[in-house]
C-alpha cells in the first residue's frame, strides 16, 4: 500500500515538473516563483538529507528560475527544500562551449543573507559538463540555516576547462528560502 502511494505520489510531482517547464513562465528578468509546503513522514522523504528522526516534518519547497550566466556558462537554480533547517537546491549547469567544463563539488560555497557562509561536501553534484550539455545534481548544505536567514548566494569556485569563465567561478545570488 506505501509503495503504490509512493508511486502515485512519484507520478503527480513528475506530471507537476513537466506542466511547469512547459508553461514557459520563468523569466530571467523576473524570476517566477511559488512557495508550497508539503507534509510527509521520514519513511517517504525522497532524500536522506531532509529526513529527520521526527515522525512528521513539514517540507518548504521555493521554485523559480534563478540564475547567472558568465562566459558559456549559466548555473540556474530551479528549486529550493528546506526541512527543520536544512536546505536542499535543484541546480542545473549548462555548458555552451566546444570543451568541457569541470565544476567540483569541493569547489561550492552558500552564502546566506547574514553573511554566514556553508560548504555543501555531501552534494549530489557530478561536476563535470560536457561540451554542449546541460548537467543537473543537488546541492545540499552541510549545516543547518541559521534563524532568521531569507536568502542564499549559491558560487561555484575552481571551475576549470578551456572556456571556463574569467576567474573561474560563477555566482548565483538572491536565492529566495521557503517559508
Amino acid at each position: 500500500m506505501i509503495a503504490i502511494a509512493g508511486v502515485a505520489v512519484g507520478v503527480l510531482a513528475s506530471l507537476g515538473v513537466i506542466q511547469f517547464a512547459l508553461s514557459g513562465g520563468n523569466s530571467a528578468a523576473q524570476p517566477n516563483t511559488t512557495s508550497t509546503t508539503t507534509t510527509s513522514n521520514g519513511v517517504q522523504t525522497p532524500d536522506g538529507a531532509l529526513e529527520t528522526t521526527e515522525p512528521s516534518a513539514d517540507v518548504k519547497v521555493q521554485t523559480g528560475s534563478f540564475k547567472q550566466q558568465r562566459g558559456m556558462l549559466t548555473i540556474e537554480v530551479t528549486r529550493v527544500e528546506a526541512a527543520n533547517g536544512r536546505v536542499k537546491l535543484f541546480v542545473t549547469a549548462t555548458n555552451a562551449s566546444q570543451a568541457r567544463m569541470t565544476l567540483p563539488v569541493s569547489g561550492i560555497a552558500v552564502l546566506d543573507d547574514l553573511k554566514r557562509t556553508y560548504a555543501a561536501s555531501s552534494s549530489k553534484w557530478d561536476g563535470l559538463v560536457t561540451q554542449g550539455t546541460t548537467a543537473s545534481g543537488t546541492v545540499v548544505l552541510d549545516e543547518k540555516i541559521g534563524a532568521g536567514v531569507n536568502s542564499l548566494t549559491l558560487t561555484f569556485n575552481s571551475i576549470s576547462g578551456q572556456f571556463a569563465p574569467t576567474g573561474a567561478a560563477i555566482t548565483v545570488t538572491g536565492i529566495p528560502l521557503p517559508k
